[in-house]
């Protein structure tokens, strides 16, 4: 089965919504864009390493911004209709944002979306291997027996050690 990185996945729904979004203003259909983004997020949550599920489940409305600036850049006349357009753009397309996030982060939790979450959380609690036992919890000191260590440690080291 084809796996696709995070970046990989990431960068395909920006490219086919860009791809999307031309294609709906050539055509004048905005559903277009818009089915094309939540079809992306669907098949980019079921394809990418169970192990970048996160940043894959956060990224859909900012690919999309940025597909959109990208393309509005491009198709509009100036700079205040680009930002018009863009503006209008995302407001029409805001109810298919919020479902093509919400499918991706559905898919992601019944992918292993809050393992990812958990290894963040203990990654940024600096235990990468997960939480130590209560009664094995590492303490700051020198370990010299001295005022400035914490009790339960002497010259023997930790007691967790003995």
């Amino acid at each position: 089965m084809v796996r696709l990185t995070g970046r990989g996945a990431i960068l395909a729904l920006l490219v086919l919504s860009f791809l999307g979004l031309i294609v709906s203003d050539g055509l004048g259909w905005g559903i277009f864009a818009n089915g094309t983004f939540v079809v992306t997020c669907i098949l980019m949550a079921c394809y990418v390493k169970p192990s970048d599920l996160l940043p894959v489940t956060v990224c859909p409305p900012l690919a999309f911004f940025v597909a959109c600036v990208c393309d509005k850049l491009i198709t509009s006349s100036g700079g205040t209709a680009a930002a018009e357009g863009t503006l209008v753009t995302l407001a029409t397309s805001a109810p298919w944002l919020f479902l093509g996030t919400a499918v991706t982060i559905l898919i992601g939790l019944r992918r292993g979306l809050l393992d990812n979450i958990r290894d963040l959380r203990q990654g940024l609690r600096g235990e990468p291997d997960g939480p130590l036992p209560p009664r094995v919890r590492r303490t700051t000191g020198g370990g010299s027996g001295g005022p400035g260590d914490p009790p339960g440690r002497d010259s023997d080291g930790p007691a967790w050690r003995r």
